[in-house]
């Protein structure tokens, strides 16, 4: 599905107008405004440029503050319940002592809870790469935009997630993980397609990718000893590892359509 280039809302393909604002959809496309980094900056020059980006555009951060606030709270309320009932109501006797009901229904709400905020924090984070696609692109920045998008695709992602994890689990196929969901947003492929793009953009970029990827190790083992809102900043810091690797995917893509690949 198209977008409208002014105001960044979906539009169709036969419309000769933006039915939002009214921008002409049919002119010649301007050039994008957004800043190509030389291949000549490598990865370093990506991240560089990914972190000014979200400095200039703060709202990007948005939904991983409030997928982490929101996993703060949860985990400190079940964390807190369980030692409640931990100190006060401690397991004995069979699972089957009527005694006990209470207590395993207790810890399967704690475990749902926990399950739910995983969840809007898997949705958010992937709304935050939608949202970094828009600010490299110099849309119009849109949470629920991105949230509905994120949701509409939610099969596609939950599918590429677990062959994302299959990736990570070899290690050397991490890149490879986290090129598809770049691909998947950006370019709205489908899993098979955007693994085939993974691959070949690791093989053309293989240094400014493990140059990324090593910043974002270091970061995050770095503000891992932060307390309270270590975790928070970690999100913040992936936000500007996404925005990396989509510089450097649209450097691969301008570059291959070019000629020079």
């Amino acid at each position: 599905m198209p977008f409208c280039p002014k105001c960044g809302k979906e539009v169709l393909e036969s419309d000769a107008y933006c039915p939002n604002c009214g921008e002409n959809l049919k002119k010649p496309a301007e050039t994008p405004v957004y800043k190509i980094v030389s291949s000549s900056q490598g990865g370093i020059g990506n991240f560089s440029h990914a972190f000014q980006l979200a400095m200039r555009k703060p709202i990007v951060f948005t939904p991983v503050v409030i997928g982490s606030i929101i996993s703060i709270l949860i985990t400190f309320l079940g964390l807190l319940l369980a030692g409640v009932s931990i100190t006060q109501y401690p397991f004995t006797g069979s699972w089957r002592d009527p005694s006990n009901f209470g207590k395993i229904s207790f810890f399967g709400g704690f475990i749902i809870l926990m399950l739910i905020g995983s969840i809007i924090t898997y949705i958010m984070f992937l709304a935050s790469l939608d949202m970094s696609r828009d600010a490299y692109l110099d849309r119009p920045l849109d949470l629920s935009k991105s949230v509905r998008y994120v949701l509409s695709r939610l099969g596609t992602l939950i599918a590429a997630s677990i062959i994302g994890a299959i990736f990570s689990a070899t290690i050397i196929l991490i890149p490879v993980a986290i090129l598809m969901f770049v691909i998947i947003i950006v370019d709205e492929e489908g899993i098979g397609t955007s693994i085939s793009k993974s691959f070949s953009v690791l093989s053309r970029r293989l240094g400014d990718i493990l140059v990324i990827l090593l910043i974002a190790i270091v970061g995050n083992v770095i503000l891992g000893f932060i307390p309270v809102i270590g975790e928070l900043l970690s999100s913040c810091l992936n936000v500007i590892i996404g925005i990396s690797f989509i510089a450097l995917y649209f450097e691969y893509k301008k570059i291959q359509k070019v000629g020079q690949y």
